[in-house]
């Protein structure tokens, strides 16, 4: 049986934690998986991974860091090298480095897709807004991260089949390493965090992100064992601090800095409530939160905004209140302090959500049953019953 050759494009991937569905779709007989993934980003240096089971092809960049400007070099000789059948070009329809891609696979008659997150509507000027034209003209299929992304992309006039599928899910096999460990272990023994209600939040330290309602929301909860514990580095982080301190609530919070994407897991182990309080801004909304799911599946309760995506991922599984309404938030956390069989039961039903929707297991599934829809669209498939799988 002819295995069908499907090559992935993107740049997330140089942190291992995001690569465990790639491992679990070369698992697949039908397929066989490449991926081609710049040798760093953005400052993050691609992360080896010993369970990586699948041909992968780590490339320079031109313009690294710029989202939707960057190229590959050697783009072309790792897609000869691999020969796909389909390419998924898990980048926005917008961005240059898909139009590299899709000009590339159009020459050799490679049927792709593109992803998108974008969930603010917005007009591109050229040529962006002409390669956004050129990829809903050549893509049959797309994917998108989240429901509004989807809408707009109808809303522009892409009507081909489209899946809603977040690049990424959970990553249940790094999860299932960690070892037995207690808070001091983690935290360190002079942390004060052993017997603390402890509220994390974990992401880039940026101002639409909310970090500041947490903080705010502290001096109301001084009664409370209520911690905030901050993994993550970013500009905002000094402003933080100060914010900390002018509200007499610097011995409550702790910044542990940026942590390796496969340890993060240990600290989620550790925490009572995850928390993502994020600001819509005019060009941005919450597009995911992966680390809600992460959370999730860890045994943490997750409470978010309802910024964009949020209260779609979390549905249930955890607690929503009105973004930047930092008293509504604190009595959300008070509640759960307050309230430890509540705080069981929606950890509970977050992990039971995590696990039915938000798995690697499952994101891997779904992605390969959107690449086996995308290559019975080449001319020689649509011609024949396609490939026959028992």
């Amino acid at each position: 049986m002819k295995k069908i050759r499907v090559l992935f494009l993107s740049k997330p991937y140089v942190a291992a934690s995001y690569r465990q569905k790639f491992q679990l779709m070369a698992a697949d007989p039908r397929f066989e998986i490449g991926l081609v993934v710049p040798h760093n980003w953005a400052g993050q240096d691609f992360e080896p991974d010993a369970r990586d089971n699948y041909w992968i092809r780590r490339l320079p960049l031109l313009f690294n860091g710029h989202n939707h400007l960057h190229l590959y070099r050697g783009l072309t000789a790792a897609f000869d090298e691999f020969a796909p059948d389909v390419f998924n070009i898990e980048e926005e329809h917008y961005s240059l480095v898909t139009a590299q891609a899709l000009s590339l696979a159009k020459k050799r008659g490679v049927p792709c897709t593109f992803y998108t997150w974008q969930n603010i509507h917005k007009n591109y000027p050229l040529p962006f807004s002409w390669i956004e034209q050129l990829v809903f003209r050549s893509c049959p299929l797309a994917i998108a991260g989240n429901q509004e992304a989807l809408d707009i992309l109808r809303k522009k006039g892409f009507q081909k089949r489209a899946y809603i599928l977040p690049q990424m899910g959970a990553d249940t096999a790094t999860l299932a390493k960690i070892p037995s460990e207690t808070r001091a272990e983690v935290f360190g023994p002079d942390s004060g965090l052993e017997n603390a209600f402890i509220v994390a939040f974990a992401g880039r330290l940026v101002e639409e992100k909310g970090i500041q309602d947490l903080i705010q929301a502290l001096p109301s909860l001084l009664d409370l064992p209520i911690h905030l514990v901050i993994l993550g580095s970013g500009p905002y982080q000094e402003a933080l601090k100060q914010a900390a301190d002018r509200l007499d609530v610097g011995a409550r919070v702790h910044f542990l800095g940026s942590k390796k994407s496969t340890d993060v897991y240990r600290y989620l182990r550790q925490i009572d409530v995850l928390a993502l309080p994020s600001h819509t801004k005019s060009n941005w909304k919450e597009q995911f939160g992966r680390i809600l799911v992460e959370a999730m599946l860890s045994g943490a309760v997750v409470l978010g905004s309802d910024s964009g995506e949020i209260p779609r991922v979390i549905r249930g599984g955890g607690l929503v209140f009105p973004e930047g309404n930092v008293s509504i938030l604190a009595q959300r956390l008070r509640t759960l302090c307050e309230n430890p069989r509540l705080t069981q039961k929606l950890a509970a039903k977050g992990r039971r959500r995590a696990q039915s929707h938000f798995t690697n297991e499952v994101i891997a599934a779904r992605t390969l049953d959107a690449m086996l829809e995308l290559y019975q669209q080449r001319p020689e498939a649509r011609l024949s019953a396609g490939p026959q799988f028992g």
